[in-house]
């Protein structure tokens, strides 16, 4: 979670002269600088980046008698920090609350208060704090991007991206800002707009596995399947435990028709994440492709007893009882998958297939919706030695 900086705070030790004459004198002065160097000592831990030393620090400092209430609501909101680095939101809330009550035009306050709300959440409470924060502070860039999540999170993509484009006006070296409008844009299936704001996004941090990763999701989504690779490729480079990336390599080697190398990141996917359906379901679907139908069967079938009903996972496994010539089971899968998407246009094509074998006069329905769906679905059935029968009555 980006932070707001907290308020410059103005310490005003007291310093006395070292000019006493008497031993008493000499103790009381070295008293004070020893007190002053704690308290420095307690400021530093306060706005440090370990949260439990920051929460004992902050705590002396709100504790002890002296501060002003400046300095008193900048401990209250680096506390505040602190507690939510550690998912203790409620008690951040608390602190910023406070925060703010001392110091009513505390800009970083609100909006640390609406990132606590945020993380739970409570994305309509974060907009009115981010709000009260832009209007303290309408310089604040960072203010704008995280009030730009938070509309995304609402699903209003629109609003979020002027939000995102008004952050990087402020800031145009904000590389989180371009990422997040690439999202909203992804969102909103503007791939092209959204490919230029993660490519922005690397040049200004090229170490983001993340937004390695969103690039390489929307070049996969528009078939540039070697342009995912390579983002994906960067994306485990920079985080090597990273299960999504290993999946969606793998599904794009998938899609180059590279299904050794496919099955080989699918695995990986799920050495990392054990309980992953997506991945066995995808390796399924490479399996059985090429040719090792019955371990293809136990994936998808593990699939579906992680997540059970998965449209998806159910179209996979119809597609292994096509290949393995069991109609009836891929009729069953079929029709299950459609019960719940019924516009997905490789269970309607895989059930017409199924529906052929039978001798169902249906089958034409529904290759022909297919077709209207996804024109090439045909093309890539064939590719897997599925194609439709001119002879309804033959299997």
């Amino acid at each position: 979670m980006a932070c707001a900086p907290a308020f410059p705070r103005n310490l005003s030790l007291r310093r006395c002269a070292l000019t006493a004459a008497s031993l008493c004198g000499l103790f009381l002065i070295l008293s004070a600088a020893s007190s002053a160097q704690t308290e420095s000592e307690n400021w530093t831990r306060c706005e440090g980046q370990n949260p439990d030393l920051s929460i004992t620090a902050c705590t002396t400092l709100i504790q002890s008698a002296g501060q002003d209430e400046e300095n008193l609501a900048v401990a209250l909101n680096n506390r505040g920090i602190a507690y939510d680095v550690k998912g203790q939101h409620d008690l951040a809330i608390a602190d910023f609350t406070h925060a703010i009550q001392l110091k009513p035009d505390y800009a970083g306050a609100f909006s640390n208060r609406a990132s606590a709300h945020a993380a739970r959440g409570e994305f309509d409470f974060a907009i009115l704090d981010f709000n009260q924060a832009i209007q303290l502070n309408p310089a604040d860039a960072d203010a704008f991007n995280l009030r730009g999540n938070a509309y995304v999170s609402l699903g209003q993509p629109d609003v979020a991206i002027a939000d995102f484009s008004r952050a990087i006006q402020i800031k145009p070296d904000l590389a989180d800002a371009f990422s997040n409008r690439g999202n909203a844009y992804a969102d909103q299936r503007q791939f092209t707009p959204a490919i230029a704001d993660y490519t922005e996004a690397l040049r200004l941090n090229p170490a983001d596995p993340d937004t390695f990763f969103d690039r390489g999701a929307a070049c996969l989504v528009t078939a540039q399947f070697d342009s995912a690779i390579a983002d994906f490729d960067n994306a485990i480079r920079l985080r090597p435990n990273f299960p999504e990336a290993f999946n969606n390599r793998g599904i794009a080697r998938h899609n180059n028709g590279q299904e050794l190398q496919a099955v080989a990141d699918f695995d990986q996917a799920i050495r990392l994440q054990p309980n992953y359906a997506a991945a066995y379901r995808n390796r399924c679907v490479s399996r059985a492709i090429d040719g090792h139908l019955q371990v293809a069967l136990d994936d998808c079938n593990h699939a579906l007893a992680l997540r059970a009903n998965d449209p998806s996972a159910l179209d996979s496994r119809g597609l292994v009882y096509l290949l393995m010539k069991n109609s009836v089971a891929a009729l069953a899968d079929y029709n299950a998958a459609l019960s719940i998407n019924p516009n997905k246009a490789s269970s309607l094509y895989g059930r017409g297939i199924a529906r052929q074998m039978q001798g169902d006069t249906a089958a034409d329905a529904d290759i022909g919706a297919a077709k209207a769906i996804q024109p090439a679905i045909a093309e890539q059935f064939s590719k897997w030695g599925i194609t439709p029968s001119p002879d309804r009555n033959k299997p």
